[in-house]
């Protein structure tokens, strides 16, 4: 009795040949799937110019030294039925903080697809807030502020924002 099919004459080298080819072809496939969703999900990193802020690390490490001595607390919240977020700042003695210009960025952690360029408006001593729907999730928000237009930077946060799921 005569075996049929495939490998009736016992594995030959196009069998093996046949094989290699179908096991890189499906690692090739599934490594570029994956390389794929990588570069396209994203976004690069935090800075536009990570080697220039490196070499200012002295830099970096002065100004926060800067900014803990001045021992400012700060506060952010989220009203959603408003969409409104609301900043407050206060000094080591607990005395609201005014007279700052406020810019941020809020943004998704994971992405930049949804980012907003937030300018706050002072609407009290100390209390700040700008106008900005967000949808439900996490969110940070990276914040600058300075002593007045266009002054240098006199205080940086950087704080995660979640919001819930409206009930």
């Amino acid at each position: 009795m005569k075996s049929e099919g495939w490998f009736a004459n016992g594995i030959e080298g196009r069998h093996v040949f046949m094989g290699l080819l179908v096991f890189f072809g499906v690692m090739l496939v599934a490594n570029g799937v994956l390389v794929y969703f990588a570069v396209g999900t994203f976004s690069g990193g935090e800075k536009a110019n990570p080697y220039q802020s490196g070499l200012r690390y002295n830099e970096t490490i002065s100004a926060a030294e800067q900014q803990e001595s001045l021992g400012w607390q700060n506060e952010i919240t989220y009203d959603d039925e408003g969409g409104r977020i609301t900043l407050r700042i206060l000094d080591s003695g607990e005395k609201p903080v005014g007279g700052l210009k406020h810019s941020a960025m809020v943004s998704r952690p994971a992405t930049d697809r949804e980012d907003h360029a937030v300018e706050f408006e002072e609407i009290s001593q100390g209390v700040y807030a700008a106008d900005l729907e967000l949808a439900p999730g996490n969110w940070v928000v990276s914040l600058t502020s300075t002593q007045g237009e266009g002054g240098d930077p006199i205080y940086r946060m950087k704080r995660r924002l979640i919001i819930a799921e409206p009930q």
